[in-house]
């Protein structure tokens, strides 16, 4: 019988399992490491929470293999979809879209995710949770008593933290769009009013305040766009989202191009002084 902080941390295990499946999912693919998540912590919540939904609902189960792929498949998909759901209404935003896959749904769940959610929930049951089950059952109570307080209290730190921080993210998502057509008009009236040294002093002016507000907006946004590549915007954000997601890929290319030219330095510089 599981006991609420086995549970607790069960969560938490999976949660980081989890978490390394959707990085090598999302990393091999693309060539470079992409921190996936919502959350600042290396764990994603709904594969904790469907992992100990699918290990408590489905222990009953576990004498008919198919029972527990086909109850697997119902549970994560639900949770998945009222994830989802739940995450658009709050943000605005959704974290993952299914649309351009076959057998979707309002593309929050797809029969492809689905299934494989069906196939982990099998290999969770039959292989994962029995020695997870055994360490945790086998470790000091009052050990696991203060592993799952501590879990509990990081967990939530970090998800109000990051509430805020998605709540910033929209801010500025419609800030970006303002100061653009800020400055744009500013420039206009230079345009149009000066002329001569003025005119390319302001024009220069204006340029660098636009590049740091750039910089200052990369830092601020960039984190949600790279640890989820999937987010696509109500129609009410989508002219301001796409603005903003152009921005950041220009800074990451700036970046990649800037760090590529100091090697390139770096490599000169080291010959010449061998030539020398």
């Amino acid at each position: 019988m599981y006991s609420v902080d086995t549970i607790v941390l069960s969560f938490f295990i999976y949660s980081v399992l989890g978490w390394i499946c959707e990085v090598v999912y999302c990393s091999v693919p693309k060539k470079k490491f992409i921190n996936r998540g919502f959350l600042y912590g290396p764990y994603l919540p709904v594969y904790g929470f469907g992992a100990t939904f699918v290990v408590v609902l489905l222990q009953d189960f576990t004498s008919h293999w198919y029972l527990v792929f086909i109850f697997g498949v119902l549970i994560t998909s639900v949770l998945e979809y009222f994830t989802s759901f739940a995450l658009e209404k709050l943000f605005k935003v959704k974290l993952w879209d299914y649309s351009t896959y076959p057998l979707n749904i309002n593309g929050r769940v797809c029969a492809l995710n689905s299934t494989l959610f069906g196939i982990l929930s099998l290999i969770l049951v039959y292989g994962i949770n029995r020695p997870v089950y055994s360490f945790l059952s086998s470790m000091n109570t009052t050990l696991v008593n203060i592993l799952s307080l501590v879990v509990v209290a990081l967990m939530s730190a970090d998800t109000a933290f990051s509430v805020a921080k998605m709540a910033q993210f929209r801010k500025v998502v419609e800030e970006i769009a303002a100061t653009r057509n800020e400055i744009e008009r500013r420039l206009k009236v230079v345009l149009e009013n000066l002329s001569g040294e003025a005119l390319a002093e302001n024009r220069a002016r204006l340029a660098a305040e636009r590049e740091a507000k750039k910089q200052e907006y990369y830092q601020k946004v960039r984190r949600f766009f790279f640890t989820n590549p999937g987010l696509v915007p109500d129609e009410s954000m989508k002219a301001q989202f796409e603005l903003a997601r152009s921005l950041v890929n220009e800074q990451y290319r700036k970046r990649i191009e800037e760090k590529k030219a100091a090697r390139l330095a770096k490599k000169q510089q080291k010959k010449g002084r061998k030539n020398g």
